[in-house]
C-alpha cells in the first residue's frame, strides 16, 4: 500500500513538472515573439503597416485653437486639404530641443506642400511665449510656431507628455501620432505617408 502511494506520488510529481515543462515552453515562445514584434526597425514596421490605424479604423482629428505670434487665432481646420504635422514641444524640453533640427529640415524640404506647425506648450509658467520665441530665435529656426496658450491642444489631445507628434492627412485623419522624440527615417516615413 505505501509503495502504490509512493508510485502515485511520483507519478503525479513528473506530470506535475512535465505540465511546468510545458507552460514555460508556450509562455516563452510567446513573450519572445512579442518581444520580436517590439523591436522591429521602423520600416518593417512601416511595410506592414503595424504602426498605426488602417484606413477603416482612422480617426479624425480634433479641431483646437492656438495662437500665431500676433496673438490671432489659429484652428487647425484652418489647413484643411492640405498635409499637416502637429509637433508639440517646449523650449525647456531636451528631447524636444534635439529633435527641432530635423523639422526645421523637413520644413524646408516640403514648404507648402505639407504643413509642419510647431506648437509651444505655453502654459504662462514653465514657457511663456517670449521663452518660446527667444529659443526659435537663437537657435535660427524659421518654422511657423504657434502658442497652446489656453491649452486647448493639450486637453484635446490628452497630452501627458512632450514631445508630442501628430500626422494628419489632407483629408483631417489622424495617420500617426508619436509620443517621444522621433528619429528622420520616421519623420520622412510618416511625412510621405500623409502626402498620399
Amino acid at each position: 500500500m505505501k509503495n502504490k502511494n509512493i508510485i502515485i506520488w511520483i507519478i503525479g510529481f513528473i506530470i506535475f513538472f512535465i505540465l511546468v515543462y510545458l507552460g514555460y515552453n508556450e509562455l516563452s515562445s510567446r513573450y519572445n515573439e512579442n518581444e520580436k514584434n517590439s523591436n522591429k526597425g521602423i520600416s518593417d514596421s512601416l511595410i506592414t503597416g503595424e504602426e498605426g490605424k488602417t484606413e477603416d479604423t482612422k480617426a479624425k482629428a480634433v479641431d483646437f485653437t492656438v495662437y500665431d505670434e500676433d496673438g490671432k487665432e489659429v484652428k487647425l481646420s484652418d489647413y484643411k486639404g492640405t498635409p499637416v504635422v502637429l509637433n508639440y514641444w517646449a523650449s525647456w524640453c531636451g528631447p524636444c530641443q534635439s529633435e527641432m533640427p530635423l523639422f526645421k529640415e523637413a520644413n524646408n524640404k516640403y514648404g507648402d506642400n505639407v504643413k509642419i506647425l510647431m506648437i509651444n506648450m505655453t502654459d504662462g509658467q514653465r514657457e511663456t511665449a517670449e521663452s518660446a520665441k527667444k529659443f526659435m530665435v537663437d537657435n535660427e529656426y524659421d518654422m511657423l510656431t504657434l502658442y497652446d496658450k489656453d491649452l486647448d491642444f493639450a486637453n484635446k489631445y490628452n497630452v501627458a507628455s512632450i514631445p508630442r507628434t501628430v500626422f494628419i492627412d489632407k483629408e483631417g485623419f489622424i495617420t500617426m501620432e508619436r509620443i517621444g522624440i522621433v528619429n528622420e527615417e520616421f519623420l520622412e516615413a510618416m511625412i510621405e505617408r500623409i502626402k498620399k
